[in-house]
C-alpha cells in the first residue's frame, strides 16, 4: 500500500467526495491548500497510480484529475481519518492514515506453554532425508572454477553497463505544440507548452528561448508548463535543457515559426482583354509553400510559380485566394475582362425598324459604312415587348406587340456583317407594374411612402422581387437563342427622388445598388452561356453621383463588358465641368463627362461605348455637332459610340466614321 502523507490524504478524501474527478482549482478552495500544495499532492497521487490527469487542450485552461481504478478500489480505505487522531487506548490501526498496514504487537505466549522445550536438532522428530544420496565434491576443480569466475565477471560488467544505460536514459515529451509548425501571433500566444521530463529531476531543468533563458515557467514536479508570451514574428527554438550531476546533460528542442502576414500573390487584378471563345492562360506566383485556390480550383504551385489553363474566359471576376502555412489568407477579385469589338452603332425602335422608310435609312448608313453595330429595342420604357416573343408573361400581360421577327431582322444584318444590340428596358415597365398590381401582387410594384404604386413613368417594378427579375432575364435569354450579339440593359436602376419617398418591399431604406448590381452577375452568367456580350446604360452623372440613382458604375463594372453612358450635351446643367452652356458647346461637355467615367472604369479594361446626342432640344442639333461628340470621344482615344435620336433620323453628314 502507498504512503500518504496527511495533505495527500486530504486531497484524496475530496476528489472522492467530488465523484473522484475534480480541477485543482476546486480541490485547493475546498482543502483549504495552496494550488502548489495540491499539485503535489495530485503529482504523488499520481505516482501511487490513485489518480490521473484527464486529457486535455493547452490553451483552453486548467486541465481536470481523476482517480483512476485503483484509487477508486483503495481510496476510501486510504482516506480514512487523519493521523494521529486515534488515541493509545484505541483499538485499531496506528498507521491508518499513512496508507501501510499495521501488524499488531505480538504478546507473550500463555504460562502453560513457556515451560515447554524449544525444539532442537536433538528432538525434532521426523527428520527429512534426501530420497537420493548427492555427492558434493569436496573442491571444484581449477580449470572450470576460472571458467565460473570469468562468466560472473562478463554477467558483472554487463549488467554494470545495463544499469548505467537505464540510469542514463532520460525522455523528455513535448506537448501543446509540434515541431517545425507555422502559427500565427494571435494563435500562439496564450498557448500551454508544456515539457515532462522522465528519468531524471525537472527540478533544475532550464528552459530557453533561442538560447534565451524565460521566465514565467510552472513546476510541477517533473512536469513544467510554459505560458506563451507575445513573440516576434519570425523563426524561434525552444529548447529544455537538463543537469545531472554525474552524467552532464540531456535536452530536447523544438522549432517552429511565427507568422502574421499575409501571403503575396503575384498576378495582375486585371488581364488584358480576351475574345470570348478562346482558351485563357493566367501566370503568376505565390509565396512557396502556400495552398492557392483560384475559381473554387485548387492550383499546384511549383517554387511558388503557378499556372491556371481554362477553356475560355469565366464570368464576372474569378476570386483568388492563398493561405500560406500559418493559416494567413490573401484574397482578392481577379477580372478577366472580354475584348469587346469595335462598335460604333445607331438607335433604332422595334416601330422603327417596322417601318420600311425608316428601316432603309438605317440599311443606307450601313451600306455607307458609318455604322458597324444596330441596337433594336426589345422592350422599352412604355414596357412593350416589340419583337415576336413567345416569353409567357409577355404575352400573359399583353405586352408582346409583334412588330417584327426577331431572328429575321438578326440574320439580315448579320448579312451586312453588321452586329445586333438587343436593349432591354428593364425596371422601367408600366405594363407590368399595372398587371402585378391588378393581380395583388404589390411586392412587384416600386410605391410611394404611404403604399400607393409609384406614378413616375406610369409604373416602376420593383427590381428586388424574383418575379420581376425572371421576366427580364426571360427575354434576354429568348434573344440570345435567337442570335442576338449584345444585351443592353437600360433603365437599370432606382426612380429619381429621395429614397424615403418611396417603398421598395424588400430593400425599405437600404441602398438597393447592390440589388441591382447582383441582377448584372445573374445576367451576365446566363449570357455568357450563348456567347453574348452585355452592355449597360448609365446616367451621365453616374459618374460621380449614382448613389442618387442606384448606379455603382465601379461595381456595374464586374459583371459588364461595356458601360454606355448617356452623356447628351441636352441633359447638363449649366457651369457642369465648368462649361458654361453645355448643350450649346457638345464638344466640351462631352470631353469633360467621358474623363470622368474613364477614371471610374480605370484599371478595369471594362469598354466604354457611350452614348451621344442626334436630337434637338432647346439647341437645334446637325452634322457639326453630332461630330463634335465623335471628334470629343476620339480625343481621348475612344472610338466607340452609339448615337441616340428617338426619332430614327439620323444626320448622315455628322457620323463620321473613326479611323483608328
Amino acid at each position: 500500500m502507498p504512503l500518504l502523507a496527511p495533505q495527500h490524504k486530504l486531497v484524496l478524501r475530496h476528489l472522492l467526495s467530488r465523484d473522484g474527478t475534480a480541477l485543482p482549482s476546486e480541490l485547493s478552495t475546498v482543502s483549504g491548500l495552496e494550488l502548489e500544495d495540491v499539485l503535489n499532492a495530485l503529482d504523488h497521487l499520481h505516482r501511487t497510480d490513485l489518480a490521473a490527469p484527464m486529457p486535455h487542450t493547452p490553451g483552453l485552461g486548467e486541465g481536470r484529475w481523476s482517480l483512476t481504478s485503483h484509487g477508486r478500489q483503495v481510496g476510501p480505505s486510504l482516506a480514512k481519518g487523519e493521523p494521529g487522531s486515534r488515541t493509545q487506548n484505541e483499538d485499531g490501526d496506528p498507521a491508518e492514515g499513512w496508507g501501510f498496514p499495521w501488524r499488531p504487537v505480538k504478546k507473550d505466549p500463555p504460562v502453560y506453554a513457556s515451560s515447554l522445550p524449544r525444539p532442537t536438532r536433538e528432538n525434532r522428530k521426523g527428520v527429512r532425508r534426501p530420497l537420493f544420496p548427492i555427492q558434493v565434491p569436496d573442491q571444484v576443480p581449477p580449470r572450470r572454477r576460472w571458467g565460473l569466475m570469468a562468466l560472473a565477471s562478463v554477467v558483472t560488467v554487463v549488467g554494470v553497463v545495463l544499469m548505467l544505460i537505464t540510469i542514463r536514459q532520460v525522455d523528455i515529451e513535448i506537448g501543446g505544440i509540434e515541431d517545425g509548425v507555422a502559427l500565427q501571433p494571435n494563435s500562439i500566444e496564450g498557448a500551454q507548452i508544456s515539457f515532462t521530463v522522465s528519468g531524471a529531476n525537472a527540478r533544475s531543468a532550464q528552459l530557453l528561448l533561442d538560447d534565451f533563458p524565460v521566465s514565467g515557467v510552472q513546476r510541477y514536479g517533473n512536469r513544467i508548463v510554459w505560458l506563451v508570451p507575445p513573440l516576434t514574428e519570425g523563426d524561434h527554438s525552444l529548447e529544455l535543457v537538463v543537469e545531472r550531476r554525474l552524467y552532464g546533460q540531456v535536452s530536447r528542442s523544438i522549432n517552429f515559426t511565427v507568422d502574421g502576414t499575409p501571403p503575396l500573390i503575384g498576378l495582375p487584378d486585371v488581364l488584358e482583354p480576351v475574345p470570348m471563345d478562346e482558351p485563357v492562360t493566367i501566370a503568376g506566383t505565390s509565396e512557396p509553400g502556400a495552398t492557392l485556390v483560384v475559381g473554387g480550383v485548387p492550383i499546384e504551385t511549383k517554387d511558388g510559380s503557378f499556372v491556371l489553363e481554362l477553356e475560355e474566359p469565366p464570368a464576372g471576376p474569378v476570386s483568388v485566394l492563398a493561405i500560406d502555412r500559418a493559416g494567413n489568407t490573401s484574397t482578392f477579385n481577379m477580372i478577366i475582362p472580354i475584348a469587346y469589338p469595335r462598335t460604333q452603332g445607331v438607335h433604332v425602335s422595334a416601330a422603327a425598324w417596322a417601318h420600311d422608310g425608316l428601316k432603309n435609312s438605317v440599311l443606307d448608313l450601313i451600306r455607307a459604312g458609318k455604322v458597324t453595330a444596330v441596337e433594336i429595342s426589345l422592350k422599352n420604357e412604355s414596357g412593350v415587348v416589340g419583337y415576336d416573343s413567345s416569353v409567357p408573361l409577355a404575352i400573359e400581360t399583353g405586352a408582346a406587340d409583334n412588330l417584327f421577327n426577331l431572328r429575321e431582322a438578326i440574320e439580315e444584318l448579320h448579312a451586312l456583317d453588321v452586329r445586333v444590340i438587343g436593349r432591354i428596358v428593364a425596371f422601367r415597365d408600366p405594363v407590368l407594374a399595372k398587371y402585378a398590381w391588378a393581380k395583388g401582387d404589390q411586392d412587384w410594384v416600386i410605391q410611394t411612402s404611404d403604399g400607393r404604386p409609384l406614378s413616375k413613368y406610369g409604373g416602376f417594378t420593383n427590381f428586388q422581387n424574383s418575379g420581376v427579375q425572371k421576366y427580364n432575364l426571360d427575354i434576354a435569354r429568348e434573344a440570345a437563342e435567337m442570335g442576338i450579339d449584345d444585351v443592353l440593359w437600360d433603365y437599370m436602376r432606382r426612380p429619381e427622388g429621395r429614397l424615403d419617398s418611396m417603398y421598395i418591399p424588400g430593400v425599405g431604406l437600404d441602398d438597393p445598388s447592390p440589388v441591382i448590381v447582383d441582377f448584372l452577375r445573374q445576367s451576365q452568367s446566363l449570357l455568357r452561356e450563348f456567347g453574348v456580350f452585355q452592355g449597360v446604360s448609365v446616367f451621365g452623372i453616374s459618374a460621380t453621383r449614382g448613389e442618387f440613382i442606384a448606379q455603382d458604375v465601379a461595381a456595374m463594372a464586374q459583371y459588364v463588358d461595356y458601360v454606355s453612358p448617356m452623356v447628351y450635351p441636352s441633359h447638363w446643367s449649366r457651369g457642369e465641368y465648368g462649361v458654361a452652356h453645355p448643350e450649346a458647346q457638345p464638344y466640351d461637355i462631352t470631353r469633360a463627362s467621358l474623363a470622368d467615367f474613364q477614371r471610374v472604369l480605370d484599371g478595369t479594361n471594362t469598354a466604354l461605348v457611350p452614348w451621344l446626342q442626334d436630337f434637338s432640344m432647346r439647341v437645334p442639333y446637325g452634322p457639326a455637332e453630332v461630330k463634335a461628340q465623335i471628334d470629343a470621344a476620339a480625343s481621348l482615344g475612344i472610338y466607340d459610340w452609339l448615337i441616340w435620336d428617338p426619332t430614327v433620323t439620323y444626320t448622315s453628314e455628322g457620323i463620321v466614321a473613326a479611323k483608328s
